[in-house]
């Protein structure tokens, strides 16, 4: 419950102030930096799907840096991989056995400022007791937070990640929450 509220104020203060960059179009206001992910236990195809949640105002000027050159996410050829390369680097899902589970490319979607990213891993048994780290941009912002949801096996379970924090164990908050 304690994360459900954490998650909600954080979303809350996001929505605030991606409006108040509609209204002042420089970016004014902009301090604060999140990302969402999404991860769920397809227990008939034996994968965890994940959708990553990245906003552009946060991921050109980080992969730019990597690649050391300009990208576009629509033109540049190699643009997948930067993306999939980052995204191994700070996003490690561990098994019960603490064995890093691999991540496959499945796609992305890109829209005005957002960019949602795609990725599986194969696992015959849910998410209860894996570990995830989840530093996406803590190099570049100090006060990013990153949340995670995940739902396996009607439970669910929800992760804060702030700049400073490793590994969390994936364990459900409240049993019976597939929603």
């Amino acid at each position: 419950m304690k994360y459900k509220k954490i998650l909600t104020i954080c979303f809350s203060i996001f929505l605030i102030a991606s409006q108040a960059g509609s209204v002042f179009p420089l970016g004014f206001l902009h301090t604060y930096h999140t990302s969402l992910t999404r991860m769920k236990y397809n227990a008939k195809e034996k994968l965890v799907e994940i959708s990553v949640q990245l906003f552009t105002h946060d991921l050109t000027p980080t992969l730019e840096r990597r690649a050391k050159k300009q990208i576009d996410y629509e033109k540049s050829p190699d643009i997948d991989k930067i993306i999939f390369d980052y995204l191994n680097e700070k996003f490690v899902l561990k098994d019960k056995n603490g064995a890093a589970k691999k991540l496959v490319w499945v796609g992305k979607e890109v829209e005005v400022d957002t960019i949602y990213v795609y990725v599986e891993t194969a696992s015959e048994v849910d998410l209860e007791k894996f570990s995830l780290q989840n530093t996406l941009f803590f190099e570049s912002f100090p006060e990013q937070t990153n949340l995670v949801t995940a739902r396996y096996g009607g439970r669910k379970a929800d992760l804060l990640f702030k700049s400073g924090d490793k590994f969390q164990e994936i364990k459900s908050s409240n049993p019976n929450a597939e929603n």
